[in-house]
């Protein structure tokens, strides 16, 4: 489910000032209502004492008889008081405002509540004995401090949907470098992987931009891949697949029986071989596709040379070559891919059996520090030197060589080792004529996260 940017943050920013403001407006309230709440008692304190310093020099009679100090004042009163002689009893010298609830009398301020409402008393008494009860009810300072609150939130009916406008406006505009950046990719052809304009971006959405350019350079460099496979296989497949035709045109003319099984058996052998071109251009299409941290694990380097040494036991038997294992006893574990790395060893053995020229092969493993030493040594004529860095490219051939091939076993051993952070090297063999090709790997390291025995 998709959902606007642009939209949350107005909704999210206004609605975060209209928060804000209602906040204020009731913190506004609370301090109001604390303050008139102060005011209020200092106002029922001085009144109680202007009322005993007025009657406190009358006769009674006197009292009774005058009018209600500040009934003056037409409508409600603000303030009830009552003066009584006794406050235990019911005789009321002077009183003005509502009726006060009765309750026991103390000096200084309580609360009452009755069914009119809850007050807020102040009891005071003279030397004469008078006692005086002035209160206010406390609906008069909540009312007083909810319309100062009220008018702090007036404003809000007219401010809101101007704040709205102007949030949508300023966010419309503060998201235009990130339109900018989305109509740019947009408008960009599946041949265009260039890298995106930076300096237009803003630093917000950097990594984003950083993470396309590396996104279109893996896509580039896959689709190079791609057109490499397939010129590859063009070039590669083009000689075999002409020799099988040729064959299969003299098969089908051919009257002389002899001849057609020879042309039919030179089909096999070009079928063969365009096998294997394939097989090999799509085992070094997949190292190129794996990544570096892809299916890696634990993986025992000793077991796999085991497992590849009685693999082509039968075929190094029929080609009367002495193969063996050298160290390979005890586990050799490396972090990495377990197919690439036995096809790896695959392509050693099966280079060794091609142009090893008979006599032995030999297979030697052993940890040396934090690296795992491979070599595979044939009796071979062995490689030149200045020819060593040639035969890790596709497809090259050594001049003189009659082993049917496709120039890719090594470049495939290259490239396996060389996503698993190994080193390759082709070197003499120490005992005698022969190639040595020598390949280090990290030792793993126990107690790395996801692992796990092969």
């Amino acid at each position: 489910m998709s959902s606007s940017l642009r939209r949350r943050l107005v909704f999210s920013l206004g609605g975060g000032m209209v928060a804000a403001w209602m906040a204020t407006a009731y913190f506004t309230y609370e301090d109001t209502r604390g303050l008139i709440d102060e005011v209020i008692d200092e106002h029922l304190a001085q009144t109680a004492d202007m009322l005993l310093m007025l009657v406190k020099r009358q006769p009674v009679e006197n009292v009774r008889n005058a009018p209600p100090i500040g009934s003056r004042a037409p409508g409600p009163q603000p303030l009830s008081y009552r003066v009584r002689l006794d406050p235990r009893s019911s005789d009321i010298v002077l009183s003005a405002g509502p009726a006060l609830p009765e309750s026991e009398w103390i000096a200084g301020y309580r609360d009452v509540v009755d069914a009119g409402g809850s007050w807020r008393i102040y009891g005071a008494a003279s030397e004469a004995g008078l006692h005086v009860d002035v209160a206010a009810r406390h609906e008069i300072g909540e009312s007083f401090a909810s319309r100062i609150a009220a008018h702090i939130l007036h404003p809000l009916w007219i401010a809101a949907p101007l704040l709205s406008v102007l949030v949508w406006s300023l966010v419309r505009w503060s998201l235009q470098p990130l339109e900018r950046v989305a109509d740019a990719v947009r408008r960009r052809s599946a041949t265009d992987f260039s890298p995106l304009e930076a300096e237009v971006a803003p630093t917000e959405i950097m990594p984003v931009v950083t993470a396309l350019d590396a996104l279109f350079g893996r896509i580039q460099a896959v689709r190079g891949r791609d057109r490499r496979f397939a010129a590859d296989a063009a070039h590669e497949l083009r000689t075999p697949l002409a020799a099988i035709r040729a064959h299969a045109q003299v098969a089908q003319h051919a009257s002389d029986p002899s001849q057609c099984r020879q042309a039919i058996e030179d089909v096999l052998i070009g079928t063969e071989r365009g096998t294997r071109i394939v097989e090999q251009l799509l085992a070094l299409s997949r190292v190129e596709d794996v990544d570096s941290a892809e299916n890696r694990e634990r993986v025992d380097l000793a077991g796999l040379a085991r497992e590849a040494i009685v693999d082509f036991a039968p075929r190094a038997a029929a080609l009367n070559i002495d193969i063996g294992l050298e160290g390979g006893e005890d586990a050799l574990p490396v972090m990495g891919n377990a197919d690439l790395l036995a096809a790896m060893l695959r392509n050693l053995i099966d280079n060794a059996l091609r142009y090893g020229g008979g006599g032995s092969i030999d297979v030697v493993l052993g940890r040396q520090d934090n690296v795992v030493k491979l070599r595979v040594e044939d009796t071979g004529p062995g490689i030149p030197p200045a020819m060593r860095p040639r035969v890790l490219d596709r497809f090259f051939r050594a001049p003189g060589n009659r082993e049917q091939g496709s120039g890719l076993g090594l470049p495939i051993v290259a490239a396996i080792i060389e996503s698993h952070g190994g080193t390759l090297v082709l070197r003499d063999r120490v005992a005698g004529p022969g190639l040595c090709v020598e390949v280090a790997l990290p030792f793993f390291q126990a107690g790395l996260p996801n692992s796990r025995d092969r």
